[in-house]
């Protein structure tokens, strides 16, 4: 019998993450740790290592910018978002994510050296190129369809 994948994605954002947000509709948020699929048994070991990795990171300003089109075909609008935060986070995560049992990225080929920090710009994202952002939480988001469900959120700043 084959185990079930449980989908997941490490965001950061500036302001407070609702408990479930439309995922057409995300608010402005970095992804740090790309969706990703662990075990169904193993998702709560994932809350532990996303509040070991953001423990002594304080808050941050990143100036978004410039901007580039993702995805296979360049269909995905986005804005850059160089930060080394961003870069070390993901370099954090990325190392004990791959310890967790059954550790699948959906696109590995944006992971560790592929990893480019940035905002899509989506339905829901009012942001320009050379706005600032104050990077103050990080938020553990279940992939449940069209839905994406708040596991845990992290202030970043608080040892």
């Amino acid at each position: 019998m084959a185990l079930t994948k449980h989908p997941l994605v490490v965001l950061a954002t500036p302001d407070a993450l609702p408990e479930q947000v439309d995922r057409a509709r995300w608010p402005v948020h970095v992804t740090v740790a790309g969706n990703f699929r662990v075990e169904d048994a193993a998702v709560g070991d994932i809350v532990p290592i996303v509040a070991d990795a953001t423990a002594s990171v304080p808050s941050f300003d990143v100036r978004l910018g410039p901007s580039a089109r993702f995805g296979a075909d360049g269909s995905v609008p986005v804005l850059l978002a160089s930060h080394p935060s961003f870069v070390a986070l993901h370099a954090a995560l990325a190392t004990e994510l791959e310890k967790v049992q059954g550790f699948t990225p959906v696109e590995p080929a944006y992971r560790r050296d592929g990893y480019r920090p940035h905002a899509t710009l989506g339905r829901a994202v009012h942001v320009r190129e050379g706005d600032d952002l104050t990077i103050r939480t990080i938020g553990l988001f279940s992939l449940e369809g069209s839905i994406g469900l708040r596991l845990a959120s992290f202030a970043l700043g608080r040892s």
